[in-house]
């Protein structure tokens, strides 16, 4: 099996890694299948025109599948990786997701609340760009990866402890440490994933294979951690949830140790190799460091400010004078997409800390609500979430891949949209009037909303991935999924300013039935404004269907505003 062309070598560590995460990771899908005591695996990839690829095993030898790429990458890589990718990014960051709500709802945090600590616990997955720079131009003693991932295990490590055991510690101190364990996550995803893209350089051969052992791993991980949530927080609750993803991020440290990362001491040479390389990128750098503006701008008004509306403001005003950086440094067609990007994540206004409470209260604190359980909420919902989120990336790939992206960014809104209608009467609760069980409308809405998210993902993330010119894929793919993550902390803040204007603001408290009265009205302003920004905004991508290149990227910055007004400030001097 072939893998598709590699990365320039003359790139970075770091930076490779985001260029195989956004060109091959998310965009080769995974699909195994069993027929005649064979395993098949193939990987469906968009860079060769929808073609799959694929191998078979005898089923009773698929341990084979790992010893062919020990063979080829060692055993270190691929302990490496179970670790990082399996446990870390597989089950610790899905547990803790099934966690946090939980976690407020101990400390009464209020929905609009909710929603800004989500947005800040989360911003250091848009801390990518500016932490890949920073350990590529400054390592620790030589080293690129292992001191930057264990001292942000260090501070992991400690944090799960404040949050698994001092029951004492206050909700600021709480959000703290989730925004350590965040950037271990963050810190540790992007530090491995760039060791593993340079070893699939020195065997390509291999690479297909090496992306099914990761990301499969990875979704095995998310299962098991999804059927394990709702069990383990009913019975001991979400403090025991915590305990068990921190063992995970302890353990990291022990491959570490191992020198599975075989990184070799930097040169003086090479260093200044890399540094060069930085420096004739300057805007790239630049817009890094205005990433870590941003993100650190919207993390401390979260932290210190509780009133929505200003945070809303505060992020806003961050993401748009973002925006306004990219505009002018970058070339006009990843300008235009990465706006609309931006904006059509930033004005789909997140509601989830409302919602949370409104299925899980209990007949005390809300007589008419649905009163999931947590299993269901959690294990039998996820569940049904990740396997048509599978089917979902298999229609996709079957029937969606060779439409133009406006096409299928304004049919999958629509769709989204009148869905998204199904959420707002059962919010409503019109669906209880008409007989209509809200175990059975929130199953079948899951299934269809996971399967369209999928459709509206799959294209953003192949865009984005061709969007980066031949080169600089790691830095551009960095830095446009980072402006991705600011706009879901945007969103999350929007949802946080639209239900405090609504007087939306349930906390898990007895009696808070009217909390939920206008919660109908803030799912309906949800659900318009991204079907709008889709109609009215999708000329800001390119015209051109996914499977054909676009090729006016050849270099990120030619025939940007900043590029052309620079040049007409050369010819007047010249003149």
């Amino acid at each position: 099996m072939q893998s598709g062309p590699p990365l320039p070598k003359s790139d970075t560590p770091a930076a490779q890694a985001l260029a195989e995460e956004g060109r091959k990771a998310p965009l080769q899908l995974l699909h195994v299948s069993l027929s005649n005591n064979m395993v098949a695996i193939r990987i469906f990839d968009p860079y060769h025109k929808g073609e799959t690829r694929g191998t078979c095993l005898p089923s009773f030898l698929v341990c084979n599948f790992t010893a062919n790429l020990e063979r080829y990458f060692g055993w270190r890589l691929l302990f490496m990786l179970w670790v990082s990718q399996h446990l870390l990014k597989g089950f610790t960051l899905s547990l803790l997701q099934k966690a946090m709500p939980y976690f407020f709802r101990h400390y009464k945090v209020a929905a609009p609340q909710v929603q800004i600590f989500t947005g800040v616990v989360t911003l250091p997955w848009a801390m990518k760009p500016i932490v890949g720079l920073t350990s590529d131009v400054c390592p620790i003693f030589g080293y690129h990866k292992a001191p930057y991932i264990i001292l942000a295990s260090l501070c992991s490590s400690s944090a799960f402890g404040v949050l698994s055991f001092w029951t004492a510690a206050s909700i600021s101190v709480g959000v703290v440490c989730l925004v350590l364990v965040h950037l271990q996550l963050s810190t540790a995803d992007l530090l491995t994933e760039a060791r593993y893209a340079v070893q699939m350089q020195k065997a390509p051969e291999a690479g297909p294979d090496l992306m099914t052992y990761v990301w499969a791993g990875i979704n095995m991980a998310s299962l098991v951690a999804t059927l394990l949530s709702g069990p383990l927080i009913h019975e001991y609750g979400w403090r025991a949830a915590f305990f068990c993803t921190a063992i995970p991020a302890v353990f990291v440290l022990v491959p570490i140790a191992l020198g599975c990362l075989e990184e070799i001491p930097a040169s003086r040479e090479e260093l200044t190799r890399i540094r060069q390389h930085y420096f004739e990128h300057r805007e790239t750098c630049f817009l890094c460091l205005i990433m870590l503006f941003s993100t650190f701008t919207i993390m401390i008004v979260g932290l210190i400010q509780h009133d929505p509306r200003i945070n809303f403001a505060v992020s806003l005003a961050t993401a748009l004078f973002m925006l306004l950086c990219f505009s002018l440094c970058l070339t006009p067609v990843i300008a235009k997409a990465n706006a609309f990007a931006v904006l059509y994540t930033g004005l789909s206004a997140s509601i989830s800390g409302a919602a949370f409470y409104f299925y899980t209260d209990t007949p005390e604190m809300y007589p008419a609500g649905p009163h999931f359980s947590d299993v269901f909420f959690n294990t039998i919902l996820g569940t049904v979430g990740v396997v048509f989120s599978l089917l979902g990336m298999f229609l996709y790939q079957r029937y969606l891949g060779g439409l133009q992206y406006r096409m299928l960014i304004r049919i999958t809104a629509m769709i989204m949209f009148c869905f998204s209608m199904l959420d707002v009467m059962m919010f409503a609760r019109v669906n209880v009037r008409f007989g209509i069980p809200d175990h059975w409308l929130v199953l079948g809405l899951s299934i269809c909303e996971q399967m369209v998210y999928q459709w509206q993902w799959m294209p953003q993330v192949l865009l984005t991935a061709n969007l980066c010119p031949r080169g600089m894929e790691a830095t551009m793919f960095a830095l446009l999924a980072g402006c991705h993550n600011l706009g879901m902390t945007v969103s999350s803040n929007f949802g946080a300013a639209l239900l405090h204007v609504l007087y939306v603001k349930p906390r898990g408290a007895v009696g808070e039935a009217a909390q939920f009265d206008n919660l109908w009205i803030a799912a309906a302003i949800s659900s318009v404004l991204p079907l709008v920004t889709a109609l009215c905004l999708s000329h800001l991508l390119p015209d051109c269907r996914q499977n054909e290149k676009i090729d006016a990227v050849a270099d990120p910055t030619q025939g940007s505003v900043l590029r052309r007004w620079l040049s007409q400030r050369s010819d007047s001097w010249v003149l």
